[in-house]
């Protein structure tokens, strides 16, 4: 059951990752409620994968799913950091 759980849990939050990352690209840099929205995307995939580390640890941890899922979430992150930045520099 566990193992099916943090599947569940893995792909919630490549769900949410996906759906920040199209954000962004929506966004194109210049629309803050669209990157707003990718922010609060990338918490709740962050707050999925905490879950799932915290219920199934190494487990989770050592899952090809999991990493990438860790990576994608920090590089869209740092996307959307990026993009906020940029319009912080146009105003």
């Amino acid at each position: 059951m566990a193992h099916t759980n943090l599947h569940q849990q893995l792909q919630q939050a490549s769900e949410q990752i996906k759906g920040a990352q199209q954000a962004v690209s929506n966004a194109q840099g210049s629309d803050a409620e669209l990157l707003q929205q990718a922010y609060e995307q990338l918490e709740q995939a962050e707050a999925e994968l905490q879950q799932a580390q915290n219920e199934a640890g190494t487990e989770a941890t050592e899952n090809p799913q999991f990493q990438q899922a860790y990576e994608q979430l920090h590089d869209t992150r740092q996307q959307v950091q990026e993009a906020q930045q940029n319009n912080s520099d146009v105003l």
